[in-house]
């Protein structure tokens, strides 16, 4: 994966609802180059959401010598967090998780009360465990156009 090369690699990741695709979206409408790593990357397996490997070293290479951000988490992420120069985390509180995830139109994950359940327990200590791994930690309450602002401004 190492190139010489001058853009950065940006990964821009967190639970289901913090907002990773509309991020995505914006970046894009923007003129960045981003890719939404649950379309393009990821696929559904027993194990969860899995990234290619093949898939995320192309996305990586194929970025023109363009900054690139890849927005989504997956079980096996963090094998490939090395290959970004800069992570964020986008962080939810539990009453804006449980609102999105159970309000949300583009998918049903989350309206489960188990698997809402777990994701609420799972955020507990997301934004700690992230500071404490050198994560740049993003508010993702606020509107998408202030949060995509808040990121590019750490770059």
């Amino acid at each position: 994966y190492t190139t010489n090369r001058m853009s950065k690699r940006y990964l821009i990741s967190g639970l289901p609802s913090t907002g990773k695709s509309t991020v995505t979206t914006e970046l894009l409408r923007r003129g960045y180059y981003a890719i939404d790593a649950d379309a393009a990357i990821a696929s559904k397996t027993s194990e969860g959401w899995i990234w290619n490997e093949d898939r995320l070293q192309h996305a990586l290479l194929n970025s023109n010598d363009r900054d690139v951000f890849i927005c989504g988490s997956a079980t096996n992420r963090d094998e490939f967090i090395n290959l970004f120069d800069s992570v964020f985390i986008l962080y939810i509180d539990n009453v804006t998780m449980r609102h999105r995830l159970t309000s949300r139109t583009n998918n049903n994950f989350g309206k489960d009360p188990n698997i809402l359940a777990k994701q609420l327990r799972n955020n507990l200590g997301v934004k700690e465990y992230s500071l404490k791994r050198g994560r740049l930690v993003i508010d993702a309450t606020r509107p998408s156009t202030t949060v995509v602002d808040m990121i590019l401004e750490k770059l």
